[in-house]
């Protein structure tokens, strides 16, 4: 079962410990999703911010897939 968080400051400490993040992208928000090795965390963001944090994700070399 997901968990759901909505402080972006803890989910960024799940996503630089993730075996993956998805990024899937919606209409008005865009889904980011941290797999690790007993939970998936999810976050709802609003574009903007979605792509300032995959950016810092990508600078720490974590695996990213873009997710339809």
């Amino acid at each position: 079962m997901p968990r759901e968080v909505f402080l972006v400051e803890l989910w960024k400490k799940y996503g630089e410990r993730a075996e993956e993040i998805r990024v899937k992208r919606h209409g008005e928000f865009v889904k980011l999703k941290a797999r690790l090795s007993k939970y998936l965390y999810t976050i709802r963001l609003p574009p903007e911010k979605a792509e300032q944090i995959i950016s810092e994700l990508k600078a720490k070399n974590v695996k990213i897939l873009e997710v339809d």
